[in-house]
């Protein structure tokens, strides 16, 4: 096994939200048509939220462990998904709020609640397929966690 198709298989069972990167796209886009420049505080309110984003999807995709996201084998409910119930869109949303921020990018700020809203939509349907696959154990969590935070 080399090292790439390790990396390959890593960054494969990350669930990267296309809702949240087609924002950051568009917001680069439009940026590069049409710049709109955001204060230069907002650089350094972006890195922290970069790093709080990262470090927030880290954490989660680590408390999840290995195996597929489509068929999980158990309901993960401790660490940080014990505080909120979806903390990899929560770290993805942060990062995209702290990528714009970082790179002075207004466009892209204005594409988060959008990104955040579609993602959302993912959210509420896939609240349903997990009542459906671990019902009591799941109502249990949704009553003890939160959504988001």
């Amino acid at each position: 096994m080399t090292a790439s198709w390790r990396l390959a298989a890593v960054v494969d069972s990350i669930p990267l939200p296309g809702d949240t990167l087609g924002g950051v796209a568009v917001g680069m886009l439009a940026q590069r048509v049409r710049p709109l420049r955001l204060p230069a505080p907002a650089r350094l309110v972006g890195r922290a939220c970069v790093a709080g984003g990262l470090l927030l999807v880290a954490a989660a995709w680590r408390e999840r462990g290995p195996g597929s996201l489509e068929d999980p084998s158990s309901l993960v409910s401790t660490g940080v998904h014990g505080l909120s119930r979806n903390p990899l869109y929560v770290g993805f949303t942060t990062f995209h709020l702290g990528l714009a921020g970082a790179t002075r990018n207004g466009w892209m700020l204005a594409t988060v609640p959008i990104s955040a809203a579609l993602v959302h939509r993912w959210v509420l349907r896939e609240e349903r397929w997990l009542a459906d696959r671990f019902g009591a154990e799941y109502a249990d969590y949704l009553d003890r966690v939160p959504r988001y935070l």
